[in-house]
């Protein structure tokens, strides 16, 4: 099974010289991880540790199963 780190982050901001613009944000992939009968962990254990190491706050990433 494979799953991949989505994370919640800006990806554009526009605006003038007067700061008068904004931002844009996005789910972006920051990682893929993979089931290991060595890593004594499954895929998810392992996406949601990432997650939980980056500092992220839970509604900011998604561990989506794609395989």
């Amino acid at each position: 099974m494979i799953y991949i780190l989505m994370i919640w982050t800006v990806v554009a901001v526009g605006g003038d010289r007067h700061g008068i613009g904004g931002k844009v944000a996005d789910w972006r992939p920051l990682g893929e991880f993979h089931n290991s009968p060595h890593a004594g962990k499954n895929a998810q254990q392992m996406c949601e540790d990432a997650a939980r190491q980056l500092g992220l706050k839970s509604e900011n990433y998604r561990c989506i199963r794609s395989k």
